[in-house]
């Protein structure tokens, strides 16, 4: 919609999060497994879990190097 000036849309103003987040180690190995999934890419389950692909993958390290347990289960993988 034109407000007379002839500027259309809108603009949103998101802040960054401000100090670390503690994530329990089960929530960890939920994200973890959901990324390990066939298709899946870090960027994507990152995004949809709110937190940067950098701390995705250094999560995905410690469960591959046994400092995070992942569920033997298979998560089902969601299409967003």
């Amino acid at each position: 919609m034109a407000d007379g000036s002839g500027v259309v849309g809108r603009l949103d103003i998101v802040e960054p999060r401000r100090g670390n987040r503690r994530w329990p180690d089960d929530v960890k190995a939920r994200i973890v497994a959901e990324s390990f999934q066939p298709g899946a890419r870090v960027v994507d389950v990152a995004r949809r879990h709110d937190i940067i692909p950098h701390q995705l993958s250094d999560w995905r390290r410690m469960a591959r190097e046994g400092k995070l347990v992942v569920s033997a289960t298979p998560i089902p993988f969601c299409h967003f």
